[in-house]
């Protein structure tokens, strides 16, 4: 499968951590076989969509078994932060969003998956 690009959205309805993508863990066995699987993400764009008030949102990588923060971006009321960079998900890793308001927050995550030909 040749790779291609993704997008995730998210508008967390609480202030507890929600996932907004695991990378799939390979498995050649399966029927159909999973490959493995990473997703380079480029852009992150965080929005706050309350008409008054800035919140916190704090991103965390998982790698499977532990939780590492690696950014906390204060969002000011209807304003929006872009975080632009490379960062690298493999198999069984996951990115995460707390906000610490409920609704407020929007989240959209560009995403290049890109699976080892089998």
């Amino acid at each position: 499968m040749p790779d291609r690009f993704r997008t995730f959205v998210l508008s967390p309805a609480d202030t507890a951590t929600n996932t907004l993508f695991t990378v799939p863990v390979a498995d050649v066995a399966a029927t159909p076989p999973v490959p493995v699987t990473t997703f380079m993400v480029k852009t992150i764009v965080l929005h706050n969509n309350s008409g008054s008030g800035t919140l916190n949102a704090v991103l965390t990588y998982n790698n499977g078994t532990t939780d590492f923060e690696i950014n906390n971006v204060q969002v000011a009321h209807q304003a929006t932060k872009i975080i632009n960079g490379t960062f690298v998900f493999e198999g069984g890793d996951s990115l995460k969003v707390t906000s610490s308001d409920a609704n407020d927050l929007v989240i959209k995550v560009s995403v290049l998956e890109m699976k080892d030909q089998q």
